[in-house]
């Protein structure tokens, strides 16, 4: 054999020796990659699954919320009418405290007209009557002449 045979026996040598030591690698990155593929298809099956299930209760949220807003709309009327008679309970109100504070003014001004005078008794309230009635009068005459 000649130089040439020889480097090419050993060259041949060293790539039997590689590909020997290179087998058990190749088989294990064959297995990894194998469990690899497996773990993917399982990915990919949850991952159907999943989807499949967000869409039923998207589907079902959607049908829940058209729902709601159709119950809604029919309860419309019902805030509309709850609003009119909170208004309506307020104008009454403010009414009567308007209506009591004016009576009460003409109650001490009536008071006040009384104790001036240093009436006693049962005339007290005889004049206390009188002065009130007599306020109520002025007030009448008072609106007859504003609507006149």
């Amino acid at each position: 054999m000649d130089w040439l045979g020889i480097g090419v026996f050993i060259i041949a040598l060293g790539f039997a020796v590689l590909v020997g030591f290179l087998i058990p690698v190749l088989r294990k990155l064959t297995n990894t990659l194998d469990r690899t593929a497996t773990t993917v298809a399982q990915a990919e099956k949850t991952l159907q699954d999943v989807t499949s299930e967000t869409k039923l209760v998207l589907y079902n949220t959607n049908e829940t919320l058209i729902d709601i807003n159709h119950k809604v709309a029919k309860l419309d009327p019902v805030f509309d009418i709850v609003e009119e008679a909170g208004k309506a309970a307020h104008h009454l109100t403010s009414t009567v405290s308007a209506y009591t504070f004016e009576r009460s003014e003409q109650a001490k001004a009536g008071i006040d007209a009384a104790e001036r005078k240093n009436v006693k008794g049962l005339m007290k309230s005889i004049a206390f009557l009188y002065y009130l009635r007599k306020a109520n009068k002025a007030k009448t005459e008072k609106k007859a002449a504003v609507l006149s």
